[in-house]
């Protein structure tokens, strides 16, 4: 839902200024390292009035693309009821937005779409080019050529370092691409001696807690490469995100039992 704005012309898509119709294309989109294709159908608004404005020219569909990763933007103009673009592979990488909206091409005299809401009590309205008809969804997709949700691992998203500090807890920062856990220099020279004996500790212990912080922060740091796949992680595996440490523990395929067998396993070997 488009959020409301005041302008002085009903238009379709803000608020309930029009009730007949509304804005809902169907958007995809293909990744290569080679091409992004982008695909757009049902480029309509089931308006009387508008969409018959389409069909004769006084109307045209603006498709924007903007990427934050790779600071593309574009804007895209078409009146047919499909479209595609078509973009070299390297101008977008990671969060997408596509918006839709709906303009004017030629002044209009006495405007008035079918459906207007009743306050504007049968005034029309005479409209400059360019004038906002019409307000779509703003869509959004995750562009990872390289990268499959499915099979992706925990380490996709995550680094552990060794901080700045001598001792003390780790650190989880979340600011860059990459979710990164800082370990104090004691603790940084004792998690060398277990990370591949007893892998399930590390995630017990470190990867579980960290996860359960960066789960809920996923929208505020959209467009970092970590929030970007761990939303498509999430999305795929149908995990609800909305508890995070439940859903740490899901992505990491219950961390808790593999731990208990490891250190069984160490137990028994110590006996």
């Amino acid at each position: 839902m488009a959020p409301s704005i005041s302008y002085p012309h009903p238009v379709l898509g803000n608020a309930d200024d029009v009730g007949s119709g509304k804005i809902e294309p169907e958007v995809s989109f293909t990744a290569s390292e080679e091409l992004v294709e982008i695909i757009l159908d049902k480029l309509r608004t089931g308006n009387e009035t508008l969409d018959t404005m389409l069909g004769d020219g006084r109307a045209t569909w603006s498709i924007r693309v903007q990427c934050a990763r790779t600071y593309f933007r574009a804007e895209y103009q078409t009146s047919n009821s499909a479209h595609r673009v078509r973009l070299a592979g390297h101008e977008l990488e990671g969060r997408v937005e596509i918006e839709v909206m709906l303009f004017a091409t030629v002044p209009l005299s006495a405007y008035l779409p079918a459906g207007a809401h009743q306050d504007y009590g049968g005034d029309t309205f005479d409209l400059k080019v360019g004038e906002v008809l019409g307000i779509g969804p703003t869509f959004t997709f995750n562009v990872d050529k390289q990268w499959d949700p499915l099979k992706a691992p925990v380490a996709s998203i995550m680094r552990i370092s060794k901080g700045e500090h001598p001792k003390g807890p780790f650190i989880v920062a979340l600011e860059d691409n990459y979710i990164e856990l800082l370990l104090s220099h004691e603790d940084w020279d004792q998690y060398a001696g277990v990370k591949e004996r007893v892998p399930g500790i590390i995630h017990s212990a470190l990867v579980l807690p960290a996860l359960a912080e960066a789960v809920p922060r996923i929208s505020e740091y959209a467009g970092k490469i970590w929030a970007d796949r761990l939303r498509a992680i999430s999305e795929h595996r149908g995990i609800d995100t909305t508890k995070p440490l439940q859903a740490a523990q899901i992505l990491l395929q219950d961390p808790l039992a593999r731990t208990f067998r490891e250190i069984n396993t160490e137990l028994d070997r110590d006996s």
